[in-house]
Protein backbone atom coordinates (compact mmCIF):
# COMPACT_ATOMS: atom_id res chain seq x y z
CA UNK A 1 0.00 0.00 0.00
CA UNK A 2 1.92 3.53 -0.91
CA UNK A 3 1.39 6.01 1.79
CA UNK A 4 1.12 9.45 1.24
CA UNK A 5 3.37 12.29 3.35
CA UNK A 6 1.84 16.14 4.25
CA UNK A 7 2.85 18.81 1.34
CA UNK A 8 4.93 21.61 1.84
CA UNK A 9 1.37 23.68 1.55
CA UNK A 10 -0.58 21.72 4.01
CA UNK A 11 2.64 22.10 6.65
CA UNK A 12 2.67 25.69 6.41
CA UNK A 13 -0.93 26.13 6.83
CA UNK A 14 -0.82 24.40 9.75
CA UNK A 15 2.16 25.68 11.46
CA UNK A 16 0.28 29.75 10.15
CA UNK A 17 -3.13 28.28 12.07
CA UNK A 18 -1.23 27.07 15.19
CA UNK A 19 0.70 30.53 15.38
CA UNK A 20 -2.33 32.49 15.61
CA UNK A 21 -3.95 30.24 17.60
CA UNK A 22 -0.86 30.73 20.13
CA UNK A 23 -0.94 34.23 19.73
CA UNK A 24 -4.32 34.40 20.93
CA UNK A 25 -3.88 32.05 24.35
CA UNK A 26 -0.61 33.55 25.23
CA UNK A 27 -2.30 37.27 26.72
CA UNK A 28 -5.37 34.65 28.53
CA UNK A 29 -2.27 32.90 29.83
CA UNK A 30 -0.29 35.47 31.28
CA UNK A 31 -3.46 36.91 32.56
CA UNK A 32 -4.58 33.87 34.47
CA UNK A 33 -0.55 33.96 36.01
CA UNK A 34 -1.02 37.13 37.36
CA UNK A 35 -4.38 36.50 38.60
CA UNK A 36 -3.34 33.52 40.32
CA UNK A 37 -0.81 35.60 42.07
CA UNK A 38 -2.73 38.11 43.18
CA UNK A 39 -5.40 35.44 44.20
CA UNK A 40 -2.12 33.47 46.27
CA UNK A 41 -0.73 36.50 47.57
CA UNK A 42 -4.37 37.06 49.23
CA UNK A 43 -4.66 34.20 50.48
CA UNK A 44 -0.95 34.29 52.28
CA UNK A 45 -2.30 37.95 53.73
CA UNK A 46 -4.73 36.45 55.20
CA UNK A 47 -3.39 33.25 56.55
CA UNK A 48 -0.76 34.99 58.29
CA UNK A 49 -3.70 37.60 59.95
CA UNK A 50 -5.71 34.66 60.87
CA UNK A 51 -2.58 32.80 62.73
CA UNK A 52 -1.62 36.34 64.31
CA UNK A 53 -5.44 36.11 65.83
CA UNK A 54 -5.40 32.72 66.57
CA UNK A 55 -1.81 32.49 68.36
CA UNK A 56 -2.90 35.27 70.50
CA UNK A 57 -5.55 33.64 71.70
CA UNK A 58 -4.01 30.39 72.25
CA UNK A 59 -1.02 31.94 73.83
CA UNK A 60 -3.06 34.78 75.66
CA UNK A 61 -0.60 37.49 74.93
CA UNK A 62 0.36 39.42 72.20
CA UNK A 63 1.38 38.44 68.09
CA UNK A 64 2.67 40.81 65.27
CA UNK A 65 2.16 41.06 61.83
CA UNK A 66 4.58 43.36 60.13
CA UNK A 67 6.06 44.24 57.46
CA UNK A 68 10.03 43.24 56.76
CA UNK A 69 12.89 43.30 53.90
CA UNK A 70 14.53 40.55 54.87
CA UNK A 71 11.80 38.19 56.08
CA UNK A 72 14.44 35.00 55.05
CA UNK A 73 17.36 36.08 56.90
CA UNK A 74 18.69 34.41 59.92
CA UNK A 75 17.25 37.54 62.24
CA UNK A 76 14.83 39.45 60.01
CA UNK A 77 13.69 42.20 61.34
CA UNK A 78 10.16 44.81 60.87
CA UNK A 79 10.96 47.64 58.55
CA UNK A 80 8.31 50.91 57.57
CA UNK A 81 11.47 51.97 55.19
CA UNK A 82 11.71 51.59 51.58
CA UNK A 83 14.06 49.44 50.73
CA UNK A 84 15.25 46.81 47.09
CA UNK A 85 12.83 48.63 44.94
CA UNK A 86 9.87 48.17 47.37
CA UNK A 87 8.26 51.48 48.47
CA UNK A 88 7.79 51.54 52.01
CA UNK A 89 4.09 50.60 52.39
CA UNK A 90 4.73 47.31 49.74
CA UNK A 91 4.63 44.34 51.81
CA UNK A 92 5.36 42.80 48.79
CA UNK A 93 8.91 43.12 49.90
CA UNK A 94 7.66 40.32 52.63
CA UNK A 95 6.12 39.80 56.48
CA UNK A 96 6.66 38.11 59.48
CA UNK A 97 4.84 36.81 62.04
CA UNK A 98 5.96 36.77 65.84
CA UNK A 99 4.68 36.50 69.54
CA UNK A 100 5.73 39.15 71.80
CA UNK A 101 7.42 38.38 75.09
CA UNK A 102 6.00 39.48 78.54
CA UNK A 103 8.83 41.62 78.45
CA UNK A 104 8.41 43.33 75.50
CA UNK A 105 5.43 44.06 74.89
CA UNK A 106 6.42 48.22 75.08
CA UNK A 107 7.51 47.77 71.07
CA UNK A 108 5.00 46.01 69.85
CA UNK A 109 5.69 46.65 66.14
CA UNK A 110 9.62 45.50 67.02
CA UNK A 111 11.51 41.67 66.24
CA UNK A 112 13.27 41.35 69.54
CA UNK A 113 15.28 38.99 71.93
CA UNK A 114 13.07 36.36 72.97
CA UNK A 115 10.02 36.98 71.18
CA UNK A 116 8.79 34.00 69.31
CA UNK A 117 9.55 33.61 65.07
CA UNK A 118 6.19 31.71 64.40
CA UNK A 119 6.13 32.37 60.46
CA UNK A 120 8.15 34.31 58.17
CA UNK A 121 7.12 35.63 54.15
CA UNK A 122 9.82 35.89 51.48
CA UNK A 123 9.24 38.40 48.88
CA UNK A 124 7.36 36.70 46.29
CA UNK A 125 9.17 36.98 42.63
CA UNK A 126 12.06 38.87 41.92
CA UNK A 127 12.07 42.52 41.31
CA UNK A 128 11.29 43.92 38.04
CA UNK A 129 8.79 46.32 36.26
CA UNK A 130 6.17 44.45 36.11
CA UNK A 131 5.54 42.52 39.53
CA UNK A 132 2.81 41.84 42.74
CA UNK A 133 2.09 44.54 44.98
CA UNK A 134 1.27 44.63 48.68
CA UNK A 135 0.51 48.29 49.35
CA UNK A 136 -1.10 49.03 52.66
CA UNK A 137 -2.79 52.28 53.73
CA UNK A 138 -0.58 52.76 56.41
CA UNK A 139 1.08 56.40 56.62
CA UNK A 140 4.24 55.11 58.97
CA UNK A 141 4.52 51.77 61.45
CA UNK A 142 4.09 49.01 58.67
CA UNK A 143 2.66 46.70 61.29
CA UNK A 144 -0.38 45.01 63.08
CA UNK A 145 -0.54 43.37 66.77
CA UNK A 146 -3.09 40.98 68.31
CA UNK A 147 -4.30 40.62 71.72
CA UNK A 148 -5.50 37.88 73.41
CA UNK A 149 -9.21 38.46 72.80
CA UNK A 150 -8.05 38.23 68.75
CA UNK A 151 -8.61 42.44 68.93
CA UNK A 152 -6.18 44.80 67.33
CA UNK A 153 -3.89 46.24 69.84
CA UNK A 154 -1.94 49.40 70.12
CA UNK A 155 -2.38 52.42 67.99
CA UNK A 156 -2.33 51.30 64.74
CA UNK A 157 -5.75 52.71 62.97
CA UNK A 158 -8.16 50.93 60.57
CA UNK A 159 -6.36 50.32 57.62
CA UNK A 160 -6.32 48.47 53.67
CA UNK A 161 -3.89 45.89 51.64
CA UNK A 162 -4.63 46.39 48.05
CA UNK A 163 -3.03 43.17 46.04
CA UNK A 164 -1.99 43.73 42.97
CA UNK A 165 -0.45 42.31 39.80
CA UNK A 166 1.02 45.45 37.22
CA UNK A 167 3.53 47.97 36.52
CA UNK A 168 5.10 49.52 39.16
CA UNK A 169 4.94 52.97 37.72
CA UNK A 170 1.12 52.35 36.69
CA UNK A 171 -0.56 54.09 39.99
CA UNK A 172 -4.31 53.22 38.72
CA UNK A 173 -4.93 49.45 40.03
CA UNK A 174 -5.83 46.84 37.92
CA UNK A 175 -9.07 45.40 37.34
CA UNK A 176 -7.40 42.07 38.87
CA UNK A 177 -6.95 43.94 41.94
CA UNK A 178 -8.17 42.66 45.82
CA UNK A 179 -8.19 44.94 48.91
CA UNK A 180 -8.24 43.17 52.66
CA UNK A 181 -10.04 45.69 55.19
CA UNK A 182 -8.37 45.55 58.02
CA UNK A 183 -10.71 46.94 61.25
CA UNK A 184 -10.36 46.83 65.13
CA UNK A 185 -12.72 44.15 65.49
CA UNK A 186 -13.94 41.46 63.55
CA UNK A 187 -11.96 39.29 60.49
CA UNK A 188 -10.59 40.96 57.65
CA UNK A 189 -12.72 41.42 54.92
CA UNK A 190 -11.83 40.53 51.08
CA UNK A 191 -13.33 42.25 48.00
CA UNK A 192 -12.52 43.16 44.74
CA UNK A 193 -11.27 46.71 43.82
CA UNK A 194 -13.89 48.36 42.59
CA UNK A 195 -12.85 51.53 41.09
CA UNK A 196 -9.31 51.87 42.19
CA UNK A 197 -10.94 51.55 46.01
CA UNK A 198 -11.88 49.17 48.14
CA UNK A 199 -15.77 48.87 48.17
CA UNK A 200 -17.69 49.24 51.52
CA UNK A 201 -18.16 45.99 53.68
Amino acid sequence: MHERGFTMVEVLVVMTISAILLAMAIPSFEWFIRTNRVSSATNSMLAAMDLARSEAVRRNGVVTVCRSTNADAPNPACSSGAAGGYADNDWASGWIVFAKAPANVVNLGTFEANDDLIMRQAPFQPMQAQRLIVESTLANNQWRAYGPRALNVGIVPDFTFFIDYRDTAQAVRSNMARCIALVRTGRPQVARVVADACPAA
